[in-house]
């Protein structure tokens, strides 16, 4: 599948398929339906567009990398109408199925909820090219082995190369409940980050809006974006580098990232936001503490420090909450 890919490349590249047209990227392909296709099976639309075998075709839909009319489809027998857009989203790694949970990471699980301690480099969820190696997708197939069709419902995420603490509603009767939590900032939020530099004070709120430009987030003052606030405490501090504790009081993307971006002290690892090169990101999500949906028992939830986190002098970090 990964020869695959790079030879699609070649040949959009070079022009030969008369219909295609490259996307944002190298590996994203649109095509819209023209009258002598109408009718086709999508799988051999796919085929004969991308010039590879049927059975790569209906991998690549199988994996949810294929799209009509801006939806993920599934089904490779599906007939295409008159000027439907078909996307295809080549996955770098192709058809790999690499990701599932382990289970000396689940947190906590009960009927209702199950916390996980997500690795570093695992979408939350599916991204366009691959619907199978994300946490959610993972958490469904786990819990099959005991329920055929369980329910398992995402209210939060955290960015693919952020690692720590996430929470899943396993029952339709507290989804709403576990929602309105997350919705209404009933959940505390701990975060720890290695930061580039030595922050000049000790503590301190940051409360720049979130906004987009050019397809990317950006901070922007208040009133140009949307609300949104961190605070930031120190932990220690060593050389070039310090450890720092984030509490959002919003739930904005990339948030933190942002947020500490702006204060001149990107975080290690950050390639996106001018952090210094490491290995990982450097953020990790720490904690959450909320009300159990259902019992209304207050939970705390922790993620050990990851086994790569470099401590430092930092020699354990504190449990109580840090309000």
């Amino acid at each position: 599948m990964a020869r695959m890919s790079v030879w699609v490349t070649m040949k959009a590249s070079n022009g030969s398929s008369r219909s295609a047209r490259q996307g944002k990227t190298p590996l994203t392909f649109h095509w819209q339906v023209e009258s002598a296709d109408v009718g086709l099976p999508l799988s051999e639309y796919l085929s004969r567009q991308l010039q590879v075998p049927p059975a790569q075709a209906v991998d690549l839909i199988d994996f949810g990398s294929v799209q009509v009319r801006g939806r993920q489809e599934r089904d490779p027998s599906r007939p295409l109408a008159l000027q439907q857009d078909v996307i295809v989203h080549l996955p770098w790694l192709g058809v790999r199925r690499h990701y599932e949970i382990n289970p000396q990471r689940i947190l906590y699980r009960d009927p209702f909820v199950l916390a996980y301690d997500k690795e570093s480099g695992v979408p939350s969820q599916q991204t366009p090219a691959d619907a199978y190696n994300n946490l959610y997708a993972a958490v469904i197939r786990y819990l099959q082995g005991s329920n055929p069709h369980p329910h398992v419902a995402l209210h939060h995420r955290l960015d693919r190369e952020t690692s720590g603490v996430m929470i899943f509603a396993l029952d339709r009767s507290i989804n709403s409940r576990l929602g309105k939590a997350f919705e209404q900032q009933e959940v505390t939020k701990d975060y720890l980050a290695w930061v580039e530099g030595n922050p000049s004070e000790d503590s301190w709120l940051v409360a720049e809006d979130i906004g987009r430009r050019a397809g990317r987030y950006i901070t922007c003052p208040r009133g140009a974006g949307k609300a949104a606030a961190t605070v930031f405490r120190v932990l220690c501090r060593e050389d070039g580098r310090s450890l720092v504790w984030a509490g959002p009081r919003s739930g904005r993307t990339h948030q933190i990232r942002l947020h500490l971006q702006w204060c001149g002290h990107s975080v290690i690892g950050d390639r996106l936001y001018g952090g210094p090169p490491a290995p990982r990101l450097y953020l990790h999500a720490y904690r959450l503490q909320l009300k159990h949906p259902r019992t209304r028992a207050a939970i705390q939830l922790v993620a050990p420090v990851p086994a790569d986190w470099p401590l430092g002098s930092c020699l354990e970090i504190p449990l109580t909450p840090m309000t």
